[in-house]
């Protein structure tokens, strides 16, 4: 019984270390979250697809990235920053939801490991096998960016 005990109070501690976000500071945290609001945008660009507003709202999403001032984050974005600046008006949408679909698996992994709070969530369409995300707050279902056929399909991964 003291077995079994001990083995359950440590699967429960390798888990509950397994889940723990890092924190930031909150002038830190604040530029972060800055680029999931503007991140709000490109989703909303990229959901109604309209192509001019889609390389604006990369633009303002790579300004507030370069606005971050804490080094490890800085690393983890510095490819984002390349493949926003890859998204044009002129590129195919296809091209641009490569480059899109790039940014936000990135911004996944901040929101993943950064105490970032609830507001957004992570989430994943099996049919165009590709992630994004998305406001928690602002949408009660999901709004998948990268294919107006299936404006819906998908789901909350976290």
């Amino acid at each position: 019984m003291k077995n079994l005990l001990a083995i359950l109070l440590i699967s429960s501690g390798v888990f509950a270390a397994k889940t723990q976000k890092k924190s930031l500071d909150s002038k830190v945290k604040a530029q972060v979250i800055n680029v999931l609001e503007k991140n709000e945008d490109l989703h909303e660009a990229f959901f109604s697809y309209n192509a001019e507003k889609v390389e604006e709202a990369a633009e303002a999403v790579e300004d507030a990235i370069e606005k971050i001032e804490h080094p490890e984050l800085a690393k983890l974005l510095k490819f984002s920053k390349e493949k926003l600046d890859e998204i044009d008006d002129d590129k195919s949408r296809e091209e641009n939801n490569k480059a899109y679909h790039l940014v936000s698996m990135a911004l996944i992994h901040v929101k993943n490991t950064y105490d970032l709070g609830d507001k957004y969530a992570a989430f994943s369409c099996p049919m165009v096998k590709k992630k994004w995300i998305q406001s928690k707050e602002k949408y009660n279902k999901v709004m998948n960016p990268y294919d107006a056929s299936m404006p819906h399909c998908g789901s909350m991964d976290d």
